[in-house]
Order: structure tokens, then sequence, then C-alpha cells
């Protein structure tokens, strides 16, 4: 028996984007069940023309809150959440069909899948991805927890990752400082009234940085490493540190959280990345070498934050600078094809580069194109 489907959503102000998710979810969920949180706009008017209940939510500064009210306030066996400048695209939706009807049973607590949440602005690529627990079965004990950058706390471990069923964030670029501002204050009240869990500590330095307060990012970051949370998140604490330092001018010390990183876990690419970067900008092609090759061979972890060019292209298209910087000719050719071939968008740089290796290698080596770049 196919299991009943609740979409489940917290809305203000959404006028313009919040017509498109509900058209697209109403042939998968059952229900749809939007909760405004205080829109001074036609939101309700338009979640109620798709098809969805509307109720209200006095705002409290509490997105758990919110979104534990719209959670309530569903019938089906189990939830999807959505938010209105998310995307799920055509094919994605047709999966979730198949999901709904062979795997959203008693057997499981919950389907994770990726978030992507930032995209590259000239490609359109996908630039950052992170997990989520997008499905859940509506059981006692299913709560979202966190003020601000909530996360839904599922009862039971068997959980599910379906990397097919990724689902795009694309929020208004215009509103993204006044949605940091916001996150700010309300994290920053929840360390004022005595919040000391690693997960605020953490997103209490991301939000400093985003802010561009570098300095006091640095100091949250510190704070939070003396009573971290899980080690994914201590890794992307330190890349971020290491982010700060550069821009404050401390070269040394950004190094230096990188090298941290790469101790704390070796087997992601990121630090790997970062620390070729200073040898890569001096020529120094023999030193920057060996963090891009460690970087090229590792696997795309499943936990945490990723960026996917760090774990496809962006390692060989630098191996490949380096080795044709060595007179390795024939290496740093290979080197650009695996990095095109992995969808590096820069094809034409690319394509050039390994022209200018061609011509440098002996006779008897085949094609000598006489191009430069």
């Amino acid at each position: 028996m196919t299991a009943r489907l609740s979409l489940t959503m917290i809305v203000r102000d959404e006028e313009a984007r919040l017509g498109r998710v509900l058209r697209d979810m109403a042939g998968v969920c059952d229900e749809m069940v939007v909760v405004d949180t205080g829109s001074r706009d036609g939101t309700r008017r338009v979640a109620r023309d798709a098809g969805a209940r509307v109720l209200d939510f006095a705002w409290v500064d509490d997105f758990a809150a919110a979104r534990n009210f719209a959670l309530d306030a569903c019938t089906g066996e189990w939830v999807l959440w959505l938010d209105a400048d998310d995307v799920v695209p055509p094919g994605v939706r047709a999966e979730l069909w198949v999901v709904k009807r062979e795997l959203l049973t008693g057997e499981l607590d919950a389907v994770t899948t990726p978030y992507h949440y930032a995209f590259d602005e000239d490609t359109g690529a996908c630039a950052y991805t992170f997990p989520r627990e997008r499905l859940a079965r509506r059981v006692t004990g299913l709560r979202w927890r966190g003020a601000v950058h909530e996360f839904l706390a599922v009862p039971g471990d068997r959980v599910l990752h379906r990397e097919d069923l990724a689902v795009e964030h694309r929020p208004d670029p215009a509103t993204r400082a006044g949605k940091s501002r916001r996150n700010l204050r309300i994290v920053e009240r929840m360390v004022r009234e005595g919040d000391r869990s690693p997960r605020t500590r953490y997103y209490h330095a991301c939000e400093l940085r985003d802010a561009g307060r570098h300095a006091a990012a640095l100091d949250a970051f510190a704070v939070y490493l003396r009573n971290p949370g899980e080690e994914w998140e201590q890794y992307a604490a330190l890349l971020r540190m290491s982010e700060c330092a550069e821009k404050l001018g401390l070269t040394g010390e950004a190094g230096e959280h990188l090298h941290r990183a790469l101790r704390l876990d070796s087997s992601r690419a990121e630090a790997f990345l970062g620390l070729g970067g200073p040898y890569f900008e001096r020529g120094e092609w023999a030193k920057a070498l060996p963090f891009y090759a460690a970087a090229a061979a590792q696997k795309a972890p499943v936990s945490g934050f990723v960026s996917p060019p760090d774990y496809s292209w962006r390692p060989w298209d630098f191996l490949s600078v380096c080795l044709a910087r060595l007179d390795r000719h024939e290496e740093s050719v290979a080197a650009a094809v695996v990095s095109l071939e992995a969808g590096n968008p820069e094809r034409d740089r690319l394509w050039s580069n390994i022209r200018w290796s061609l011509d440098r290698l002996p006779p008897g080596h085949g094609f000598r194109s006489g191009r430069h770049p």
C-alpha cells in the first residue's frame, strides 16, 4: 500500500516563488501544509490556490518552532519538507513517486538526499552540497531542533541515502544579506541565553564569517574547537578559519589551520587544494604538485559540506598545469583530459594548454598542432 505523504513548509513573503514549488509537488504529495510566519504579500492566496492547507504562526525568531508547528499539522504517514526557494528537478519528482510507492514503509525511518545549496554563477554547476534528511516517517519523537540552521532529528537509525534525489536551493540574491543578518541576530541571542552546544557555536562562527567579521569569527571557531561536534564539522571549521586568516593577511596562520584539517582527515580534498595554492601562486610547481596529486586521489565524502569540483575536475586542472611547467608534458595532457571529462567548464583554456604541451613532446608522440596558448 502506497504511503500517504505530506509536504510541510514554512514561508514568509514568498508570493513570487511558492506557486512553482506547490505545483511541482502537488502530483507527488497527498497533502501540502504551508505555515505562514507573517507574510505581507499574496503568499497565503498563492498557497490556497495551489491546493495547500494554510496555517498562521506568529514568528518568534525560531525556525524549529515554526517547522514543528507545520509538522504537527501534517496527517500523512511520511513527511517531505521544502522551502519556497527550493527547486525539485523533473527527474527527481518522477523518482519520488517510485520512492513513495516502494520505499516509504514501516521498515525505514528516513531518506536523506543531497541539498545543492550553492551554484557557480558562470556555469550553473553545483558548487556546494550537503546531505539533508528530506523524507521522514511521522512518528512520536520526530522533531526539528535549532532556532536557526535547524535540522530534523529522526528517531531510529534506519536511514537510506539517495544521491539521485537532489533538491536545489535557489534563493533570491537580493534577500541574501537580510537573511544573513537575521541568522546572526538569532544565533547571537542563543549564545547570550547560554546555548553552548557545539552546533550553535559552529554556526555562530560561520555567521560572523559571512558577515565579514573575520577576526571575531576566528575567535568563535577557536571556542567551538575546544568542545567540537562531529569530525566533518571540525574539518569545515578549520577550513573556514583558514579563509578568515587569509582575509586578515595572516598567511602563516591560514596554512596552520589547513595542516590541522589535514591531520584531522586526510581523506578529503579541500585542505590539500588549499595547501597547494600558495606554492602554485609563487610558481613553485614541484612543491605544489604533491598536494594536487593527493587531492585528485580523494573520493567525495558522504558526510558534511562538499564542493563537487574539488572531487572531480579542479585538482586535475591544477595538476596538469604543474606537470606542464615541470616539462612532464605527456602526464600533463593526460591530467587535462581527465579534468575535461570530469566537467571542467574552462574547456577552451584546457584545450589550449593541451596543444601547448603536445607541441613540446618529442617526435613520434603524435599530433603537433603548432598552436600555442
